[in-house]
C-alpha cells in the first residue's frame, strides 16, 4: 500500500495540521519543542499525491462555534491556541517543495480557506465563510500576514446550513458536462464516474437525460457511435433489468456502436482518438496555457492546460519529465529556473512541445 502512496497513485488525500506556517509547512510530528510524536504515515501519503487539502480548526483549546440565522458561522468563544503560526516547530510537510513538486496544496478550516501556490511566497487566502468578520476572526488569529486574494469568496452557504448539502451534482457534474462529443466521426464519449441510480425514477431521469442529449445529434446525422466508461458507476440491487431495459431500447433506437469500458481502458480510447483527429499544433498549444503571455509556462499553468486539454494530471514524475527537457538558455543561464521566493518553472515552447508528446505517448 505504501508502494501505492509513494509512487503517486493517490490523485487526492484529506489530512489533519497540529500547525501551518506562513510559506505553508505543516507540522504533525511534534505537538510541542519536547513532545515528539512522529508522522506515522503523513509523510508517504503527503509527498507524492497530486492534490493535498489539510483541514484543522483556525485556533484550539476552548474554540466553540455555532450557526446562527441557519446559514452563518459564529465563533461563541476564540481558541487560545493559534493553529497558524509564523513557523511550525517541525516541518513535515514542506510547503516550498509541494510547489517545486507541481501539488495543489489547500488548507481548510471552519472559518476559512487557504492555498499555496507558485504565485506567493506565503499562504493566500481565498475564502471565508458567511457571518464571519475577515479582520477579527481571521487576520487577527494568524501569526503571520497571508496573501487576501482580490477575489476573496465566501466559503460555500450549504456547509452552515443544517439540511444535506445535495453535493452530488457539484461533486460529479451533470450528465451533459460529462458528454464528449466528435462531430468529425459522430461519436460521443460519456463518462459514467460517480453516478449512482438507487431508484426507478433515477434510471427513469437518466434514460431521458441521455435521450435528450443523443436527439438532436442522432437527428442531424443519424444512429451514433458510443463510447462509455463504466468506472464508478453503480445501480441499487433489483434495478438492473429495468435499467438494462432502457439501455437497450436507446441502443436500438439511436446507436451506430456501442463500447463499454472501465477506468483507464476509457480514458485510453478516448485519449487515442484525439490524439489521431486533432493534429495538435504545438506553437498553438503553447499559447493556449500560456494564459498571461509571458512566453514561458509555470507548473500551474502547464497543469491546468494539460487537465482541460487532454484531461490528464499531470504526475510529478511528468513534471520532473518537463525538468530534464528544458534546456533552453537566456542570456546564458537556464530558462528553467526556480525563483528565490516562489520556486516556479519556466518552460520553454521547445521543451513544452517534446515533453507533451511523451505525456501523450505514455497517457495513450
Amino acid at each position: 500500500m505504501f508502494d501505492f502512496y509513494n509512487g503517486g497513485g493517490l490523485d487526492l488525500c484529506f489530512l489533519g495540521a497540529a500547525q501551518v506556517s506562513e510559506n505553508g509547512d505543516v507540522n504533525v510530528s511534534r505537538m510541542s519543542k519536547d513532545r515528539l510524536t512522529g508522522p506515522g504515515g503523513f509523510i508517504d501519503i503527503s509527498q507524492s499525491t497530486k492534490k493535498v487539502i489539510f483541514l484543522t480548526p483556525m485556533t484550539t483549546k476552548g474554540l466553540q462555534v455555532s450557526i446562527k440565522n441557519k446559514e452563518e458561522l459564529q465563533i461563541e468563544s476564540e481558541g487560545s491556541v493559534k493553529k497558524f503560526v509564523k513557523s511550525v516547530y517541525e516541518k513535515t510537510f514542506s510547503g516550498d517543495e509541494a510547489v517545486r513538486r507541481g501539488q495543489q496544496v489547500l488548507y481548510v478550516t471552519e472559518r476559512a480557506v487557504f492555498r499555496r501556490t507558485a504565485k506567493h511566497p506565503v499562504l493566500e487566502l481565498i475564502e471565508i465563510a458567511p457571518g464571519i468578520d475577515l479582520q477579527k476572526d481571521v487576520l487577527d488569529q494568524i501569526d503571520f500576514d497571508p496573501i487576501v486574494s482580490p477575489r476573496l469568496k465566501k466559503m460555500d452557504e450549504r456547509i452552515y446550513k443544517l439540511k444535506a448539502m445535495d453535493a452530488g451534482g457539484d461533486l460529479f457534474g451533470s450528465l451533459s458536462d460529462r458528454i464528449t462529443y466528435h462531430p468529425d466521426d459522430h461519436t460521443l464519449y460519456l463518462d459514467m464516474f460517480g453516478i449512482t441510480l438507487k431508484t426507478a425514477d433515477d434510471v427513469t431521469w437518466f434514460a431521458s437525460s441521455l435521450r435528450d442529449v443523443l436527439f438532436p445529434l442522432v437527428d442531424e446525422k443519424g444512429p451514433i457511435d458510443m463510447v462509455v466508461n463504466y468506472d464508478g458507476f453503480d445501480i441499487a440491487k433489483g434495478l438492473e433489468a429495468v435499467y438494462t431495459k432502457a439501455v437497450i431500447e436507446i441502443e436500438t433506437d439511436m446507436y451506430n456502436s456501442v463500447k463499454r469500458y472501465a477506468g483507464n481502458a476509457f480514458k485510453r480510447a478516448k485519449l487515442k482518438h484525439q490524439m489521431k483527429i486533432g493534429k495538435w499544433n504545438m506553437d498553438k498549444l503553447f499559447d493556449e496555457f500560456d494564459t498571461d503571455q509571458s512566453g514561458f509556462l509555470t507548473r500551474e499553468q502547464l497543469r491546468n492546460g494539460c487537465l482541460e486539454k487532454f484531461g490528464i494530471s499531470l504526475t510529478p514524475s511528468h513534471l520532473q519529465m518537463f525538468d530534464n527537457l528544458n534546456d533552453f538558455m537566456v542570456d546564458g543561464q537556464d530558462a528553467y529556473t526556480f525563483d528565490d521566493r516562489d520556486e516556479f518553472m519556466q518552460l520553454d515552447r521547445k521543451s513544452f512541445a517534446q515533453g507533451l508528446r511523451e505525456v501523450l505517448k505514455l497517457s495513450a
